[in-house]
């Protein structure tokens, strides 16, 4: 199965049908259908989600990555010693610090590089992969699929004062509880609260 966020609202791509029902279903599509996803979401605002079935997903998935440049991207989970985890506020949202790999990097260099230039935060480990994310936007008219690579990171200190970065739209930096605060979930992008409940229900032992 593959998951691709487009206009902050889940499209699935999968082999079979799925008992939630509150999402909208569509049955083999075609590649007019596959282009014509944002405009769709547009106009059923009220739309929680979308389930593209295939009898072969890998391909649907590719079709659809066709119709979009693709970047590539890192950045970390990161939890410290006493049990919080780091949050940024950028561009009025409560995010991830994450950023563009650079040509010849590996991703998880990118991934500590872009947190400690986004955050300030140093001294950081990598304690395992937590997948990937996808998700869609346009850069001056141009269709982009931005693939972001996520790994869970640990912090050798407490909750060290960062430094955010104002040319990349960051205002905060904050260390902040686990269960995340309903404050910060209302004004979050939806993958970015999945990958975090995904990883604060990770141990690091």
């Amino acid at each position: 199965m593959y998951e691709v966020y487009i206009m902050n609202r889940p499209v699935f791509f999968q082999e079979n049908t799925p008992n939630d029902a509150r999402s909208l279903i569509l049955r083999e599509p075609d590649k007019s259908t596959l282009d014509a996803l944002p405009n769709l979401i547009r106009q059923h605002q009220d739309l929680e989600g979308i389930v593209l079935l295939s009898s072969d997903p890998d391909a649907l998935w590719m079709n659809f990555c066709y119709g979009y440049r693709e970047i590539l991207a890192a950045g970390c989970v990161v939890r410290n010693r006493e049990g919080t985890y780091l949050w940024i506020e950028r561009n009025g949202k409560w995010d991830l610090p994450k950023g563009k790999v650079e040509p010849e990097e590996k991703i998880e260099d990118a991934a500590v590089r872009e947190v400690e230039e986004e955050t300030g935060i140093g001294q950081l480990s990598l304690v395992r992969d937590l997948g990937k994310t996808h998700h869609t936007y346009e850069e001056n008219g141009v269709p982009m699929l931005k693939t972001t690579f996520w790994f869970l990171a640990e912090h050798a200190g407490g909750n060290t004062t960062g430094a955010p970065q104002a040319i990349e739209g960051i205002t905060g930096v904050h260390w902040l509880p686990s269960p995340t605060p309903e404050a910060v979930r209302t004004e979050a992008y939806p993958s970015i609260l999945a990958l975090m409940d995904r990883a604060t229900a990770t141990t690091f032992e």
